[in-house]
Order: structure tokens, then C-alpha cells, then sequence
């Protein structure tokens, strides 16, 4: 034996985001000088460190090394203890290394956010949602959901009312709202509703605020045109009888010879021919045959900020709505991804939104005429050439083919349609806008490694709220709020396509996103 090693202490505790220490003694008890390595094994490995990891002592001579244990408040460091091991390896002599063990116990700590998606539901005889809870914290906990209605004239159904989450997972409910008596006409009515999630053994909780837009069966616009109808129907009937003119005959006027007689077969003149059809108007959204020439590419400046303008320069126009999906095949498969030939999903219904409004400059925009929630020949020719403009763009990663090939809407498709038109200034901490929302679901995009059902859950409430955004025109009801939380993506993600974890969404950033850079199996990812 060449050497002589002791822990002291072998056992430690450490707060989460805090920082522990022990003590490594290497004494060389060979006749040779010796460099030792140090290295720490084990599950603490990822935030532990040994400084210095290397000693060079004379026969004789002992070295002394500082373990640091420095876990991060987050998931990734579980509460309780934790085994761990420091291998100490002589160079000259590698046969004789040796294993101190040790153990290290983390602190529990509870974090837990929440989210009602979409925190707008619109519906004349109900309203479906999804409750979203995430466990940051680091230890498993229980949460119970209760939902409360300001105006006392809802009822809802929770499914379920309780949920048990992993550290670092999420857990959903579902929601449905039906009001307690249809309004048949008239205007719309607002319901404020509130969902309380309460983490079992705390008092206090999250509160989150929805609204419920009861709208009429009968819309305003159809009362009034039965209105002008029938009143213009009641103006016709009192005109005719006013005007009608009076038919006096006299007696023996009609004689029996001068009934009319039928005209010989043929004898009438042919009919002349129709004259040839003017040919039909082009489209409104037709585009110009001799083309502008501007290009629009994708890219951080192709698509962002260039929705539809109307003509006269007015507020954004939205695309017509689509056509209702057809039935799917029996053998259609589920995405994702999505390709031809796919089952109609709310998913692909944004990505057709997205790529309607790129601008009518944009050579990828997506033309009227589309089908809703299936990639139809239109939506497929409008996503290659978005794909190809991204793989040409100087300014993005150009990374999206490696996760989508040509033609198929997966991750980093899609990630890169969310981060379309964010600007850094936009998603500023503290900002609270669309863009903030659009950031949020082009992590999640980028970040899933791996799609479980809850993830596909929480994309699908995503995309609802972005085709309800171009719906009304490009306006957010409840727009998200850049926090925390955020800040810790957008660090995770930084960390995974090799930029420094700032923490903020600068331009680099963005750029991976909308250049498809997204997290690869295999990799550490949410």
C-alpha cells in the first residue's frame, strides 16, 4: 500500500442552492513521489467538486483536498441522502486506487406553480380547460384543486380534484363549465372564475383567474336581419294591396272563335345563344403573377412581425376561417410529429395560423383554402418552403432538419413557429404580453427530449390560446408574465445548445429557437 486516506466527515447535510464542505487526507507512505487523482462518484457527482483534484506529495508527505457540495434548488437534487464516493488513484501505481464513501443529505424544499389553460373560454353551452401543476420543488407533494365562481351561476366538474406529482414533473385536471341557465339572446356574459390549488398541509395557495364568456345562441346580427326581413316582407304585402290594378271585363267580350290557337310544332323562333361568360374576377388574396421580388424569408427577421396587414394599412388581417377536418382514415396515425395523412390535432391548426400570417410578402405564406388540424396539400407546400427559408437564414442555428426532416411538423418546427416575431426587449423580465406566452411554449417545445401525454396536454393548451390570439385579431386576453421560472428555462436551454446560462432571451437565443435547436434524446432535458 502506497498511501494512507481519510474523510472527515463523512457525513454531511446541505441546503438546496446552499453549499457543504469536507476534508480529504492523502498521505504517501511509499518511497517514490506519487500523484494521486481525486475524482467524486456517485449521484452527487453532477454538484460536487474536489479542489485540487490532483496532489503530488513525497514519500512521506501528506495533501489535503476540499470537497464542495453545492446542490442546485431544483429537481435534479431530490431530498434526503444521497451515497457518494471520492476515488483516489495513484498515477504510478493505478492497480492500488482507493474509494473513500461518504454520504451527503439535501434538504426538502416545495415550489409549486400553476396554470389555467387557456385562461379563456368562450362557449355558449360549456367550456372545456386544463389545470396545469408543476412540482419545482424537490419532494414529492399532493395537491387538491377547488374551483369558485364569483357570480354563483356555473357548475363544474374537476377531474380529477386531487393530484400526487413527482419532483420535476407536472400533473393536469380537466375542467368543464356549463352555466346554469342558456341565454338565448341578447348580449354576452362574463363568469370570473377562480381555481384554487392547495399543496396538502399548507393553508395558503395559488389562485388562478379565468374568464367565462358566455356568449347567445342567437346572435345579435341574426335578431336583426329576421327583424329587417320580416319588416320588409310586411312593407311588400301593404304596397301590393295598395297598388294592385283592377281587371273589369265586359259581357260577351270573350267569343268562343277567338280563343288562341296553338302554334304549329317549330314554328317559333329559336331561342338566340347565350352570350359567351365574362371570365370570373381574381380573389381578393390572389397573389401578383409578375411577383415583388422581396423574398420575406423566415428566420429571425423573415417571419417575425410580419403577419398580414390589410390593404389600407389597417389592423392585422386574420385568415378566413378553415375548413372542418375530414373524418380520419381507421389506419391514420397520431403525432406527434404530424405528416400527410395524419389525424386531425389542435396542434397543427396553430402551426396553419402561424404560416397563414407570415405576411403577403412572404413567399411561404400558407393560401386560403386550407383544411383545419390535417396537413393537406396547401399546409405541406407552405411548410417545406418555411423549412427551407430556415435552413438558408444566416441568422438562425439552421438545426431544424436534424430534428424534422422535410414535410413533417414535429419539435423543432414547431418551437421555431412559436419563436416567430419575439423580440429580446419583448420578453424583458417583468414583461407581460404575447410574446412572453409564445417564449414560454417554444421551450416546451425545444426542452421535451421525450413527449409524455401531460406534456402533449399542456402543448395542446398552448396552441388553443395562439389560435385564439389570430382568431381576435391578433389580441391576448390573458397575456403570460415573464418570471422567474422563466429565467430557469431559458437558462436550461441555453445550457443544452452550448450558450452561457444567462438567463435572458437575447438574440443568440432566439435565434437557436427559430433555427430549430431543441433538445436530443439523450440529453438532459425538462
Amino acid at each position: 500500500m502506497t498511501m494512507w486516506t481519510s474523510l472527515d466527515p463523512a457525513a454531511v447535510a446541505v441546503d438546496p442552492g446552499g453549499r457543504a464542505t469536507a476534508r480529504l487526507r492523502v498521505r504517501n507512505t511509499g518511497d517514490t513521489v506519487e500523484e494521486y487523482r481525486l475524482s467524486v462518484v456517485g449521484t452527487p457527482a453532477g454538484w460536487a467538486r474536489v479542489e485540487p483534484d490532483t496532489l503530488r506529495l513525497y514519500p512521506g508527505s501528506e495533501g489535503t483536498a476540499e470537497i464542495s457540495f453545492a446542490p442546485p434548488r431544483s429537481p435534479d437534487a431530490p431530498a434526503g441522502p444521497a451515497p457518494y464516493g471520492i476515488r483516489v488513484e495513484p498515477r504510478e501505481h493505478p492497480g492500488l486506487r482507493d474509494v473513500l464513501e461518504g454520504q451527503v443529505t439535501v434538504a426538502p424544499f416545495t415550489e409549486v406553480r400553476a396554470e389555467l389553460l387557456p385562461p379563456s373560454l368562450v362557449g355558449r353551452f360549456r367550456g372545456r380547460a386544463s389545470v396545469a401543476v408543476d412540482n419545482l420543488g424537490n419532494t414529492p407533494l399532493t395537491a387538491s384543486l377547488t374551483l369558485r365562481d364569483e357570480t354563483n351561476r356555473l357548475t363544474y366538474d374537476m377531474a380529477p380534484n386531487s393530484v400526487q406529482i413527482a419532483p420535476g414533473r407536472a400533473a393536469f385536471a380537466k375542467l368543464n363549465i356549463r352555466p346554469q341557465h342558456v341565454r338565448w339572446t341578447g348580449r354576452a356574459e362574463q363568469h370570473r372564475i377562480t381555481v384554487a390549488v392547495r399543496r396538502s398541509g399548507d393553508d395558503t395557495g395559488l389562485e388562478l383567474i379565468g374568464i367565462f364568456d358566455q356568449r347567445p345562441v342567437l346572435p345579435r346580427w341574426l335578431l336583426v336581419a329576421g327583424s329587417a326581413m320580416v319588416t320588409a316582407a310586411v312593407a311588400f304585402v301593404v304596397l301590393w294591396l295598395a297598388f294592385q290594378p283592377k281587371v273589369t271585363t265586359a259581357s260577351g267580350e270573350l267569343q268562343a272563335g277567338s280563343s288562341a290557337q296553338p302554334v304549329p310544332q317549330g314554328a317559333e323562333s329559336p331561342l338566340p345563344s347565350a352570350p359567351p361568360s365574362a371570365p370570373p374576377p381574381p380573389p381578393a388574396n390572389a397573389p401578383n403573377p409578375a411577383g415583388d421580388g422581396s423574398g420575406g424569408g423566415t428566420g429571425g427577421g423573415g417571419g417575425g412581425g410580419g403577419d398580414n396587414q390589410a390593404p389600407d394599412g389597417g389592423p392585422p388581417v386574420v385568415p378566413p376561417p378553415p375548413n372542418a377536418p375530414p373524418a380520419p382514415k381507421a389506419n391514420a396515425k397520431s403525432g406527434p410529429p404530424w405528416q400527410m395523412g395524419y389525424k386531425p390535432d389542435d396542434i397543427v391548426t396553430f402551426a396553419q395560423y402561424r404560416l397563414a400570417t407570415l405576411g403577403n410578402s412572404n413567399p411561404c405564406q400558407l393560401k386560403p383554402g386550407w383544411t383545419a388540424g390535417v396537413i393537406d396539400k396547401l399546409t405541406d407546400t407552405s411548410l417545406r418552403c418555411y423549412q427551407e427559408h430556415v435552413m438558408r437564414d444566416q441568422k438562425s442555428s439552421r438545426e431544424l432538419i436534424k430534428t424534422d426532416p422535410y414535410g413533417t411538423l414535429g419539435r423543432a418546427t414547431l418551437a421555431s413557429l412559436w419563436a416567430q416575431g419575439i423580440r429580446p426587449d419583448d420578453v424583458k423580465s417583468g414583461a407581460k404580453n404575447y410574446q412572453v406566452t409564445q417564449l414560454n411554449a417554444a421551450f416546451w417545445w425545444a426542452s421535451q427530449a421525450a413527449i409524455s401525454n401531460d406534456d402533449l396536454t399542456r402543448d395542446r393548451g398552448f396552441a388553443e390560446t395562439g389560435i385564439a390570439y389570430f382568431k381576435s385579431g391578433q389580441k391576448s386576453s390573458q397575456p403570460m408574465v415573464s418570471d422567474g421560472a422563466l429565467k430557469d428555462k431559458i437558462a436550461q436551454y441555453q445550457g443544452q445548445v452550448g450558450l452561457p446560462k444567462t438567463g435572458v432571451a437575447d438574440s443568440a437565443t432566439i435565434g437557436k429557437l427559430v433555427g430549430g435547436s431543441v433538445n436530443q434524446p439523450g440529453k438532459p432535458g425538462r
